[in-house]
């Protein structure tokens, strides 16, 4: 046995030694990223690799998984063309097609919402459909999918809209529901706001206390002439184009039949 350890060389001597010895430090991790060389970190790429053999390592991943993930470390990405078909289609607003032929039209409604500036152009056209479809009272039904189709608009966005519209009090909202209680779409409700002022009695009231001079003219067919009517001018083509003044002039025969 002692002729055995003086034929083994020093350095494996040294080797097992060290390697069998309790008090030994374990080796030093060669894919550890805390490695400090020349002052300086790791670079990004050998990190994502010594990352990716740590998991193969651990057995999380196969050697192929592992070898395939680190060919591709460092490697810029082709860029991907987009296929014609996936691409959204964005229409100019002047190309769209024109509305269908309807005969709705809106009665009467203040201009507090066209003058209010919290709200955008659409959703004060969406208030003005609103009014049109109440007609002569003042709450509509129907699901946000219907008018979503009539506005061209997603039903998200008509959502959008009322909820803007309640928010600063031009509309109330309820849900419509049936007898087993199963909802079926939306009530709104228009408020004062968006009705003229004369359809409420206290702001008809008030406004004709404002105005006692309007009490005698109000409901009356009173002819009030030309006082404070600024006069037409000598150059006005009224003047020279009147229907009524050509006729009188023909019929004298100052003018030509043609």
């Amino acid at each position: 046995m002692a002729t055995e350890r003086t034929r083994m060389p020093g350095g494996m001597r040294t080797h097992l030694s060290v390697a069998y010895s309790a008090d030994a430090t374990p080796p030093a991790d060669l894919f550890s990223t805390d490695a400090q060389f020349a002052g300086a970190g790791p670079h990004p790429d050998f990190a994502a690799r010594a990352a990716i053999w740590r998991e193969q390592r651990e057995g999380l991943i196969s050697v192929a998984e592992a070898q395939r993930r680190s060919a591709l470390v460092g490697v810029p990405k082709p860029l991907v063309a987009v296929p014609a078909a996936l691409k959204p289609s964005v229409r100019p607003r002047h190309s769209r097609p024109a509305p269908n032929d309807s005969r709705q039209y809106a009665p009467e409604m203040a201009t507090t919402a066209a003058r209010d500036d919290r709200l955008t152009p659409n959703a004060k056209s969406f208030l003005q459909v609103l009014r049109a479809r109440c007609g002569k009272g003042r709450s509509t039904e129907f699901a946000k999918a219907t008018l979503a189709a009539v506005m061209s608009r997603s039903a998200r966005t008509i959502r959008r809209y009322i909820v803007d519209l309640e928010r600063f009090g031009y509309i109330k909202t309820a849900i419509r529901k049936t007898g087993r209680g199963l909802h079926t779409g939306l009530v709104v409700t228009i408020t004062e706001k968006t009705t003229p002022f004369y359809e409420d009695l206290k702001g008809l009231a008030a406004w004709l206390a404002e105005t006692p001079a309007a009490i005698d003219t109000a409901f009356i067919g009173r002819v009030l002439g030309n006082h404070g009517v600024t006069k037409l001018s000598l150059k006005n083509q009224i003047h020279q184009y009147h229907p009524f003044r050509r006729f009188k002039a023909a019929k004298n025969g100052l003018v030509g039949a043609g």
